[in-house]
């Protein structure tokens, strides 16, 4: 499962990867999802690779993620109560389950865009337009995305 933040905004996009941003649904900066790791979404990670940072997370870091930051409808967070009626333990367990890609936030029941603060101490000296390999945020992050949610919670 990959972890994908939109770092970039609007401006100067191109339509086609508007609607790639959409399709993942990352409407705003700093919001963050969850999502498989299969043939289409690298598809449209390739072509959005310039406007996200994306990764994998790990269990810690997800369920520290899905305990301060998953939403329920009505903008309610997540509650024993509720992870009792979908038959898991604690967040933990969701985030294992989430992690090992047995079951989906949509299958839960949690709303799939997660929001986020701008990072603590900025991106760095080189900004947000520059990639992973020029020590700036974006693209793929081969040590996992966990340093830079950690810093956005």
């Amino acid at each position: 499962m990959y972890a994908i933040v939109r770092v970039r905004g609007l401006k100067d996009i191109r339509p086609a990867t508007k609607t790639a941003l959409k399709t993942l649904q990352l409407d705003r900066k700093n919001h963050c999802v969850l999502v498989p790791v299969n043939e289409s979404t690298k598809g449209l990670l390739h072509q959005v690779k310039d406007y996200v940072a994306f990764g994998t997370l790990k269990v810690e870091t997800l369920s520290t993620l899905l305990q301060k930051r998953a939403r329920l409808e009505g903008d309610k967070p997540l509650s024993m109560d509720f992870l009792k009626k979908h038959q898991l333990d604690s967040i933990a367990a969701l985030a294992k389950a989430l992690h090992e890609e047995k079951t989906t936030l949509s299958k839960v029941g949690v709303k799939p865009v997660m929001r986020l603060n701008s990072p603590r101490k900025g991106y760095g000296h080189v900004g947000i337009k520059k990639g992973v390999g020029l020590k700036g945020p974006l693209g793929f992050h081969e040590n996992g995305l966990d340093e830079m949610i950690t810093q956005m919670m």
